[in-house]
């Protein structure tokens, strides 16, 4: 997109927003979100992945976004790749020699998912692609991945969001789409441009000391919720966290007990490999 109609189209996203509070986030609504798609089955951040957890019922698809060479969003997780040249990270290489890293699945093609013909399922894919694709029939967890490594890159993600007709986001209980960084200054520069995008501040497990009332509380002037890792998770801790108004979506959750724990605990969602067994998890906690 040229930097022209990309400046026109965040101006008038701007002009849409009308209040500098945190976006608000579903209320009594457990939310299963597929951690790099439905990665348990498929290579992470696939297309395959994606589409498996959209067939398994999950209420996001998680995207981890970084930034080409030559200026291409892409969903991967690691800031660092392996080449026949060497190790490059993401910003010295151009979005075609990732497409060409060869990657391989043993899904077994029990849930079936089509794709178009000649399309690689495995490989690299851009986040033009996968909204191409998936279009607005999916909500979106996307993670902005050390976004100061590159300049623009909010701007840039905005303009995509806007171009697919996913923002501005409409009154509807769940919203086409949640952003997450660990970055505060990113989330903040997201927020003074789009106040009614949801934002998780997210933490690491060294960082829970950072978990206190009154940095929370700061947060939650930018943020509508805190994604922690499943270790510092507590009950304490998700009381804590809604008395200032922020949700809990602990990472990354797989096993059955423990996705039951965080539902018992007060949990509003969790990052999850297997969408599928959270999904079956969390229907059998209902119908108890």
């Amino acid at each position: 997109m040229k930097k022209g109609i990309l400046f026109v189209l965040l101006a008038l996203l701007a002009a849409c927003s009308t209040t500098s509070k945190a976006a608000s986030l579903p209320e009594d609504k457990f939310l299963v979100i597929a951690h790099r798609g439905a990665s348990a089955y498929a290579p992470e951040h696939s297309l395959l992945s994606y589409g498996l957890a959209v067939q398994m019922e999950a209420d996001y698809i998680e995207l981890d976004v970084h930034m080409t060479k030559d200026g291409e969003l892409v969903s991967m997780h690691d800031s660092i790749v392996h080449t026949p040249n060497g190790n490059k990270t993401v910003a010295q290489v151009e979005f075609q020699e990732l497409k060409d890293i060869q990657r391989e699945s043993s899904y077994d093609g029990k849930l079936p998912v089509s794709f178009p013909l000649d399309f690689d399922s495995l490989r690299i894919v851009s986040t033009e692609e996968i909204f191409s694709y998936f279009q607005d029939d999916v909500n979106y967890y996307i993670e902005l991945k050390t976004p100061a490594s590159y300049p623009g890159i909010e701007e840039a993600l905005l303009g995509q969001l806007l171009e697919f007709g996913l923002l501005p986001l409409d009154d509807a209980d769940m919203p086409k789409v949640i952003l997450q960084s660990f970055d505060a200054i990113s989330l903040k520069k997201i927020h003074e441009q789009e106040q009614a995008i949801p934002l998780i501040q997210l933490y690491s497990a060294k960082n829970e000391t950072m978990l206190t009332k009154k940095r929370l509380g700061k947060v939650a002037k930018y943020a509508s919720g805190i994604g922690i890792d499943k270790t510092v998770a507590t009950e304490e801790l998700v009381k804590t966290a809604h008395e200032e108004g922020l949700h809990v979506h602990p990472f990354t959750v797989n096993e059955e007990k423990d996705i039951k724990h965080m539902i018992e605990i007060g949990a509003d969602g969790i990052f999850t490999d297997v969408p599928d067994v959270a999904v079956k998890v969390l229907k059998e906690f209902q119908e108890d």
